[in-house]
C-alpha cells in the first residue's frame, strides 16, 4: 500500500496543507479526510504543497476538483503549489490547470490565497 503523509499549518484565514507521498485510488480517501478536518471553516482559503507527491491519480485529481468546487460554493479558495513537473503535466493533459489555481512555490499560493480572502472580505 503506497505511504501518503499530511502535515498541516494554520494561518490566518489559510490553512496549508503538505502532502508526500502518492495519491491514487487508494489512498485518495485519506487526502480527501484530512482536507475536510483540517478546514475550519467551508469558506476558509486552501493551500495543498504538492512538493512531496510523487504521484497525482484521477481520484486524487477528482479530491482536488471537488475541493476546489466546494471552497467556491461557500467562498473560499484552493490554490496548489509547487506540484511535480509530472504532476503538472497530468493536470496540464486533463485540462485540471485551467480550473484549479496552481503556482510555482508555496509562497506564491499562500500570497494569493491572502490576496483571495482579502478581496472576498470587500
Amino acid at each position: 500500500m503506497p505511504d501518503l503523509s499530511f502535515a498541516t499549518q494554520r494561518l490566518p484565514g489559510v490553512s496549508v496543507i503538505s502532502v508526500a507521498g502518492e495519491v491514487d485510488v487508494v489512498t485518495a480517501g485519506e487526502l480527501d479526510r484530512h482536507i475536510r478536518r483540517s478546514r475550519r471553516l467551508p469558506g476558509e482559503h486552501v493551500v495543498i504543497d504538492l512538493s512531496e507527491a510523487h504521484f497525482l491519480g484521477s481520484a486524487g485529481l477528482r479530491v482536488l476538483l471537488n475541493t476546489h468546487a466546494f471552497a467556491r460554493q461557500h467562498g473560499g479558495s484552493l490554490h496548489l503549489a509547487a506540484p511535480d513537473p509530472k504532476l503538472a503535466r497530468i493536470m496540464e493533459l486533463t485540462q485540471a490547470h485551467t480550473v484549479l489555481h496552481v503556482h510555482a512555490t508555496v509562497e506564491d499560493a499562500v500570497l494569493a490565497a491572502l490576496d483571495a480572502m482579502l478581496s472576498s472580505s470587500c
